[in-house]
């Protein structure tokens, strides 16, 4: 039952985000860096990794 309750407050987030477009622009922006510090943490990971076993 709690997660019927989480998914419809994200849902009402949701839909209160995108009613207003600068909000909308501001979370696709969140959204992008997010992805990008993983992508960079991912890479960076893997290079000490291979730097380790190269040692």
């Amino acid at each position: 039952m709690e997660n019927d309750q989480t998914l419809k407050n994200a849902m009402n987030e949701w839909a209160r985000v995108t009613k207003d477009p600068q909000m909308l622009v501001t979370y696709e922006v969140n959204q992008k860096f997010q992805v990008d510090e993983t992508l960079t943490l991912k890479k960076a990971e893997k290079q000490g990794e291979e730097r380790a076993t190269s040692k």
